[in-house]
């Protein structure tokens, strides 16, 4: 059999598929792509066990054959030949790419027999949902998941899915994101799952190119969660839970308000943070009046710095510390230009948002939220 395909669709076929494939693992097999060629189409597999890929291209082809192959070696491969086209044949376990240029060169492959099947997914719990909507949740909401791997359930995304509305959330404990948005749904009843990070960011880099208005199907059941479309399935385990509740670490008595620009508070908390301590990112933010004063103490280089920022501000004078990377990263991912944070205490959770001058602007409720520290003697 051969197969014809351009360089560049090749690449990008193994470009998607690759990330998946585990740097380390007891079972040779897995650090092998599957290629399968149809008469119309080829299609990549890859596996590490709890995320599995398809990918799949229309081609021309003659006659149906599988086989694996290393995975670093046919990207490292491909990533170098020629723009054009590429020939693609099987002969018995040895994968053969020729290139139009005069390039050609032969991989020692293995039978698909010990390759994991991919799984199958059976279940109602059917939905779709739009490719714009779907990045725009992931990135609210990823950023705050648990690296702590003996708190399981906090180191995926929790996803609530319901007849008209539906939400992410993540947390560490030391801070938050959440984001809600409303649609029709087509779920037979309210349904909720912890989903691996892994696979979501994954899926929304493989679907950048996706046109707008675009929709993935999502179908869930006990196990397993499967995203697919003509071009690409991807299925992942499902991460055990209950999910806490995490409403309860939201606190609703807030009665010192800030809305500020937030261009000018990020840049603000950048150049202070400079000379912050390296393993705390201390910053310390005096509210009062109509400003707020952003300002670092670092008695270990002797360096202290302070910048003031305009802002709308009600509530008694309040001091708290943030970590500057944690308020940043926040900061980065709310697209709006001014901002709204809500506090009590110096010991409790602030309360960041975007800020919109008309409701009716407003496509999602999004929450973000950030554990302060606590501010050392020589800060006060």
């Amino acid at each position: 059999m051969q197969c014809t395909i351009l360089k560049s669709d090749l690449y990008e076929l193994i470009q998607k598929t690759y990330p998946v494939v585990p740097l380390k693992s007891s079972l040779q097999v897995l650090s092998n792509l599957k290629i399968s060629f149809f008469d119309d189409k080829v299609e990549i597999s890859a596996t590490d066990l709890d995320h599995s890929i398809i990918v799949t291209k229309t081609t021309t082809s003659q006659g149906n054959k599988e086989i694996t192959v290393n995975a670093k070696k046919i990207f490292e491969i491909v990533r170098e030949l020629p723009d054009g086209e590429i020939f693609l044949s099987v002969d018995e376990n040895v994968l053969i790419i020729e290139s139009k240029k005069g390039f050609s060169c032969k991989i020692a492959g293995a039978s698909t027999n010990d390759f994991p099947e991919f799984p199958v997914v059976e279940s109602t719990d059917l939905f779709e949902i739009e490719v714009n909507t779907l990045k725009e949740m992931v990135l609210k909401s990823s950023f705050a998941v648990s690296k702590d791997e003996s708190r399981t359930c906090l180191c995926g995304i929790y996803w609530n899915v319901d007849l008209k509305n539906m939400g992410m959330v993540a947390t560490d404990g030391h801070r938050l994101g959440s984001t809600f948005v409303n649609g029709n749904y087509a779920v037979s009843e309210k349904t909720s799952m912890i989903v691996a990070p892994k696979t979501l960011l994954h899926l929304i880099r493989v679907l950048e190119s996706a046109e707008s208005g675009s929709v993935i199907s999502v179908i869930k059941d006990d196990k397993y969660v499967l995203f697919s479309n003509d071009k690409i399935k991807i299925c992942s385990k499902l991460i055990e839970g209950p999910y806490p509740d995490y409403d309860k670490a939201i606190p609703k008595n807030n009665p010192k308000k800030a809305i500020i620009e937030k261009s000018q508070f990020l840049e603000a908390v950048k150049r202070v943070s400079v000379l912050s301590n390296q393993k705390t990112h201390l910053v310390k933010c005096i509210f009062k009046d109509e400003e707020v004063e952003v300002s670092v103490f670092n008695r270990d280089i002797g360096g202290e710095a302070q910048e003031k920022v305009l802002t709308e501000y009600s509530g008694e004078q309040h001091t708290i510390g943030f970590n500057a990377l944690y308020l940043l990263e926040i900061m980065n991912i709310i697209k709006q230009p001014k901002i709204r944070m809500e506090m009590n205490t110096q010991i409790s959770a602030c309360l960041i948002f975007p800020h919109f001058d008309k409701e009716e602007d407003k496509k999602s409720d999004d929450t973000f939220l950030i554990m302060p520290l606590r501010i050392m003697e020589e800060m006060q």
